[in-house]
């Protein structure tokens, strides 16, 4: 009878504090949703404030790149336009290659035609176009974080918020605590033979109007340093020709 009355209380125990930390959980959500929107609205603030963030919906990027594997350099362009379109032009006059990404589907290759893509590749397109919707994303809401903590980051404390775009990869941010600018973004990739982490450092931040933007994009496979973008020249709201975005298909 001991044994059993012990055993009742013991349930009667557990639930109990089941019940006490309910409110725990709830209250400690709140607070990360919290500690969220005040990063962001943060981030909004430093890249030059909601009406200016807001006013975008172009931006043209040339400039650069050095290829680290293939150690060639060559001309670099980027075309962005909302919504969900983006064109990347890596050194096109050696060969390169150009991705389109047009309403969650994507086409890459070099020369006249471009081939559809799906799995991985396409999805590493649409986490390009995620990263590089912000933060213009934060203020229209086509973007929602949540906080996921504090880190050090080369000898400097950042905070990290996480969003889920759709069709690709959990999303990770580092935001610079003091200056409140993206300074990493990161997606882990399955390509088939284990998960391989891709990062985008930013740095060299400089006015475009009134919103920052980076100069220098540093790519990584993990570890392994792929590429330096270089841009000497960003336009915002440029009258983007439709071309850009359609395809020629084999």
């Amino acid at each position: 009878m001991k044994t059993v009355a012990a055993r009742f209380i013991l349930l009667i125990h557990l639930a109990c504090l089941a019940i006490v930390a309910l409110p725990f959980a709830a209250i400690a959500g709140d607070a990360s949703e919290a500690r969220a929107k005040q990063v962001v609205d943060a981030i909004i603030e430093a890249y030059g404030g909601k009406t200016s963030l807001r006013s975008i919906k172009s931006v043209v990027a040339t400039g650069s790149i050095t290829d680290f594997m293939q150690g060639i350099g060559g001309h670099y362009a980027r075309y962005y336009q909302q919504p969900d379109k983006l064109r990347i032009e890596v050194m096109p006059d050696q060969g390169g290659e150009t991705r389109i990404l047009d309403a969650g589907r994507g086409w890459r290759g070099n020369g006249g035609a471009l081939r559809e893509v799906h799995g991985p590749p396409l999805q590493a397109m649409i986490y390009q176009y995620s990263y590089l919707d912000l933060p213009m994303g934060f203020v229209d809401n086509r973007s929602h974080a949540t906080y996921a903590g504090t880190r050090e980051w080369k000898g400097r404390p950042v905070d990290v918020l996480e969003l889920t775009p759709s069709g690709a990869p959990l999303l990770r941010l580092f935001v610079d605590r003091e200056k409140h600018l993206i300074v990493r973004v990161s997606a882990a990739f399955n390509m088939g033979m284990g998960a391989s982490e891709l990062i985008t450092e930013y740095e060299d931040f400089r006015p475009v109007g009134k919103v920052l933007f980076p100069f220098t994009l540093i790519n990584y496979a993990g570890e392994l340093k792929l590429s330096t973008i270089t841009l000497t020249n960003i336009q915002v709201n440029s009258t983007l020709n439709p071309e850009l975005f359609t395809t020629i298909r084999p």
